[in-house]
């Protein structure tokens, strides 16, 4: 006998999108795509709409539930997906670091700094 206590809505879900799901839960599935209840309704029993309650009756007992403990055991086996590798952060620039810019000198103007050194017109 199959434990119905491990289908759970990601369960339903991940069996009605197999292509070699029942017709009878493929039917329910159009039926949540349409908002007429939900997965999470469907697993915890409280659905009282007649195709939620045919996922329980005892012919979907003998063809459905194999398939939904097939889908319940890949899920307990499938191993948490690794988290991405966190990326590097570039420091926030701050107010006196100018490493990132380029400042050119506008070449019309003189230079009118007396520290600057001079330059020799050019062009003119």
């Amino acid at each position: 006998m199959v434990d119905a206590s491990k289908f759970t809505a990601e369960v339903f879900r991940l069996a009605a999108e197999r292509p070699d799901a029942s017709p009878r839960l493929t039917r329910a599935a159009n039926c949540v795509r349409e908002g007429k209840f939900s997965w999470d309704e469907v697993a915890a029993g409280t659905c009282e709409h007649p195709l939620a309650q045919a996922l329980f009756a005892p012919k979907a007992q003998e063809k459905l539930w194999p398939q939904l403990a097939e889908v319940a055991a890949s899920l307990e086996s499938a191993p948490e997906p690794a988290a991405a590798p966190r990326r590097a952060r570039r420091a926030p620039a701050t107010d006196d670091d100018f490493s990132e810019h380029t400042y050119l000198e506008d070449l019309a103007e003189p230079n009118s700094h007396p520290a600057w050194p001079q330059r020799r017109d050019r062009g003119r």
